[in-house]
This record gives C-alpha cells, sequence and structure tokens, in this order.
C-alpha cells in the first residue's frame, strides 16, 4: 500500500474510533477444558491471534484458545461492550445458544445494540 494511502486509511480508521461509528464485534472462542471466553474487538481475527500468542486476557492465557467460534458485529464499541457484559452473565449453555440464534450480521451490516437487547429476552426466561 503507498505511504499516503496508508496513512488516509490510518487517519479513517482514528476517525472511526474517535467518534464510535466503527463496527465493533463480540466474538466467542471455544477453548482448551471445553470452556469458552466473550470478548470484543474491531478485529476479532487479529485479537483471536494474539489470543493463540498468550498476548490476550489472562483467561485466554490459562485456557488455549482453539478456535474463533461466532462473530456478532455491533454498530459501536459502546454497543459491543454492553452485549459483552450481558452475555458474560449467562450460563454457558445460553451463551452458546445466543451465539447460535442471533442473525448474521457483518462488519458492513451490524446489529444495533436494541435488537441485541431483545435477542436476550428469550433466554432469560
Amino acid at each position: 500500500m503507498p505511504e499516503a494511502v496508508a496513512g488516509a486509511a490510518l487517519d479513517e480508521r482514528a476517525a472511526d474510533v474517535a467518534t464510535g461509528t466503527r463496527p465493533w464485534a463480540v466474538y466467542l472462542l471455544h477453548c482448551a477444558g471445553g470452556k469458552c471466553y466473550i470478548g470484543i474487538s474491531p478485529s476479532p481475527q487479529e485479537r483471536f491471534a494474539a489470543h493463540r500468542a498468550g498476548k490476550g486476557a489472562a483467561f485466554t492465557r490459562a485456557n488455549r484458545p482453539l478456535e474463533l467460534a461466532a462473530i456478532v458485529w455491533f454498530e459501536s464499541r459502546s454497543a459491543a461492550a454492553s452485549m459483552e457484559v450481558r452475555l458474560k452473565a449467562l450460563a454457558r449453555p445460553l451463551k452458546l445458544q445466543w451465539f447460535a440464534g442471533f442473525p448474521v450480521t457483518s462488519e458492513s451490516r451490524p446489529a444495533m445494540l436494541e435488537g441485541g437487547l431483545a435477542s436476550l429476552s428469550p433466554l432469560r426466561g
């Protein structure tokens, strides 16, 4: 990538992060010992690589990540963080059920927080 283009891309990314408009993902890792880990990142594949290299959370250093099992994109860091907290509070079977049942999203078509929150209602009984 030419230097001017790379600089422009970095400026655009910094502006997106500063304004909160860049989509962020909630991701699910399957880890050693049959455990799972939920985290957020604007670059979940890169974050998975960092976890596998031992540069992630303490949990993933102790429970080696085996697979990036699911990614759900949300409209902003704030929305992803809000969903992460709520998902981490669920029992493991409900976390897996949520990821399996949530509509497909992409970085270019992220979910809104309201849709994520509404999707939790059936799990709480």
